[in-house]
This record gives structure tokens, sequence and C-alpha cells, in this order.
């Protein structure tokens, strides 16, 4: 498995999409509902900012990020494959 972070930064106009993106995500995490390969970790809200950083652990980073898309986010969506140091 890789560890990936991925970082969503929003406009002020986009928050009732990107949360209802979020709760579809979580909703699936929750029930075990995610593609096979992908778990989801962990979920930070950023407080007085637009952005949400997750954490997941998954089989590549192009099928977590082609399953991303067909959910068609309309902000920006940054996600890097990290490995942990401390």
């Amino acid at each position: 498995m890789t560890s990936v972070v991925v970082v969503h930064q929003w406009k002020d106009e986009q928050k009732d999409r990107v949360m209802k993106f979020a709760n579809t995500i979580t909703g699936m995490a929750k029930n075990k509902n995610l593609p096979s390969g992908l778990n989801l970790v962990e979920i930070h809200l950023a407080k007085n900012a637009n952005i949400a950083v997750c954490r997941w652990e998954v089989d590549s980073l192009q099928h977590l990020m082609s399953v991303a898309s067909s959910l068609k986010p309309d902000w920006q969506i940054s996600a890097y494959e990290v490995s942990k140091i401390y």
C-alpha cells in the first residue's frame, strides 16, 4: 500500500459541493463501501481557511485520483505520495 496525502482547496461559493463530496466519501469509508485498494485514514479541515487535507492508504495514486475524478470535483485537488519520517 502507498501512503497518500490529498489537499483540497476551494472558493467560498464551492463549499456546499465540497462538503457534499466529503460526506459522500466519509459515508463510503464508514460503511466500508470504498473501492477495493482505497482506505481513508483521516481528514483534517483547516479552521478559517478553505482547505482540507486527507490521508489515504491506497494501492496506487492513479486509482485514488481516478475514483475522485469520477465524483466530478470542480475545486483544486493536489495529491502526493508521502512517507513518514517522524
